[in-house]
């Protein structure tokens, strides 16, 4: 049958599309030597100074084993810092240090560039509707 057909189902697609994505931007960030999983940790520490390790794992849907080596991947290059919560010394925050703020406009120029480059066949509109559809298939909301 057709819709038994490898091409036609749907994991099959979104792997091929993955695949291509992340070796585009692979290709793109290869100055900064950053990953999509690294790139993700970095922008929303800056769209959230001051954010917990927890906290940006839950965002990202990672497990906090997968977190601690990357987190220590990022402090050592010089690009995360982590201190002690204001009022809970418990909890260590993290925020991007000078060097990683001043890079991170950059950076998001990069992923854009990538995006638009990948994406290229896609209108606007087209565009919205395949975020809608992918958040659709990864949040709980959906």
């Amino acid at each position: 049958m057709a819709e038994d057909a490898l091409d036609a189902q749907i994991g099959y697609n979104l792997r091929r599309a993955s695949t291509f994505a992340l070796n585009d931007f692979a290709v793109e960030l290869a100055d900064a030597a950053l990953r999509p999983v690294t790139y993700g940790m970095l922008a929303l520490i800056d769209e959230r100074p001051g954010i917990s390790a927890a906290e940006l794992g839950r965002l990202l849907g990672m497990k906090s084993a997968n977190m601690v080596p990357l987190l220590a991947e990022l402090e050592e290059r010089g690009l995360v810092e982590r201190d002690d919560h204001a009022q809970d010394k418990r909890v260590r925050v993290l925020t991007l240090t000078r060097a990683a703020s001043e890079a991170m406009p950059g950076w998001r120029r990069q992923v854009r560039r990538h995006e638009d480059r990948f994406l290229h066949r896609l209108t606007e509109k087209e565009r919205a509707t395949l975020l809608r559809l992918l958040r659709l298939i990864w949040t709980e909301e959906g």
